[in-house]
């Protein structure tokens, strides 16, 4: 029997597509997931996840495959609101999660709402600067527990357990590994009381680099804020109708939420942060505008950025000067916002005037030189480890080939 023929007497002729090498199957619930899987494997056939988005990344090669679409596993299994956590399947977006959580007085947290566009599965499988927040860390942090399903069929559950308990922890190797050591198919996250107050702020600071330090100076004080964004004058300018900053200086917008007096005081620490930088108090009006784009579907008066650079705290500053630098000597000009920011770095968002391939990968040359990644790169002295973990879980090479290779 092939394998189409198999999969349509398991799943029903109606959630298998056949097209070409590719079958596209779309299971109701863990155990599909997992029939799917041991049958694909039993014929050799590479497996391929499919999220919100509706199809996986490019393809290489004309190996036959299995596209395993998540759209089905959409449901909450269990919400505890006394502990906060949530049992969700892997299918479900994080905006659909963030609406059903909402009525409660729930939340997921103060993370970027085009992350959340994302299936939880899809948030979850992929390593991108994007999932964090200043104010509740990495998403990873929130997962409490995963549901996986194996190359060989098996489906294995991290439990959710005190933290004393021992054991070597499988979730945080299902995270980040792009599919290619499981197939999550639900996760157990840690969820917060919607907050009481939300406040913002905003602020002119004398450059880019004080806007940066005043930031980091606020999070050592342990101030976590919902939301920071630094604009430099150029950028500011496209942003908010003409915003004339003085020559070199920077616009800072910034969230905070909780409880009001907690609002309020990490509000007092970044200000006090702003002003030990040199900086001072701007019209409000223009971070409320900065919110509303980026949580009310305002839409933003600018293209879509050319370059994303991830940096850490002490590289944000060269980063930022290498790029406009390399971009100015070859003739073009670039403007920049910096956002994202969390303990470990921030991203910056760039955009080059004229976007010339030439020009880009200049300013791509300068990031690198400077100490900043490409958002997309991802850090290769850990492959040896992958491969010896991939060869003991997947020794045909079924999940998610290509991928993390």
């Amino acid at each position: 029997m092939t394998l189409a023929a198999e999969l349509q007497h398991a799943l029903g002729a109606d959630r298998v597509e056949l097209d070409g090498l590719q079958l596209r199957v779309v299971p109701g619930s863990a155990a599909e997931v997992a029939e799917v899987i041991q049958r694909a494997g039993a014929h050799g056939v590479a497996i391929h996840p499919v999220g919100a988005g509706g199809r996986p990344r490019d393809i290489a090669g004309d190996r036959p495959r299995v596209l395993i679409s998540t759209s089905r596993l959409d449901q909450v299994l269990q919400l505890d609101e006394t502990s906060l956590l949530v049992h969700v399947q892997a299918g479900l977006t994080g905006l659909e999660l963030e609406r059903i959580l909402a009525p409660r007085g729930l939340s997921i947290g103060d993370y970027p709402p085009n992350v959340l566009t994302s299936s939880l599965g899809g948030i979850l499988a992929v390593r991108t600067p994007g999932k964090s927040s200043a104010r509740h860390g990495f998403f990873e942090e929130a997962v409490a527990g995963v549901s996986a399903v194996l190359a060989d069929g098996r489906t294995v559950h991290t439990r959710v357990a005190p933290r004393r308990s021992t054991g070597p922890d499988l979730a945080r190797a299902l995270c980040g590994s792009e599919g290619t050591i499981g197939f999550i198919t639900s996760v157990v996250l840690r969820i917060h009381l919607r907050p009481e107050s939300r406040l913002v702020a905003a602020y002119v600071l004398p450059s880019v680099d004080a806007a940066v330090s005043a930031i980091y100076l606020a999070l050592r004080e342990e101030a976590a804020p919902s939301g920071l964004r630094i604009y430099d004058r150029d950028e500011a300018a496209v942003h908010f109708d003409g915003l004339a900053l003085p020559d070199g200086h920077a616009l800072l917008c910034a969230a905070t939420a909780g409880p009001t007096d907690l609002a309020a005081c990490d509000r007092d620490l970044i200000t006090s942060a702003v002003i030990a930088e040199g900086g001072a108090l701007g019209d409000e009006e223009l971070a409320d505008t900065w919110w509303k784009r980026l949580h009310a579907g305002v839409p933003t008066p600018a293209p879509t950025p050319t370059l994303q650079v991830m940096a850490t705290p002490a590289k944000l500053r060269p980063v930022y000067r290498a790029v406009l630098d390399a971009t100015a000597r070859a003739g073009a000009a670039a403007r920049a916002h910096i956002s994202r920011f969390d303990p470990d770095g921030a991203v910056g968002f760039f955009t080059i005037d004229p976007p010339d391939e030439r020009v880009v990968s200049a300013a791509e040359r300068a990031a690198d030189a400077a100490g900043g990644w490409l958002v997309g790169a991802r850090a290769i002295k850990l492959d040896a480890y992958l491969r010896a973990l991939r060869d003991a879980l997947d020794p045909k090479r079924i999940m998610n080939p290509g991928t993390l290779a």
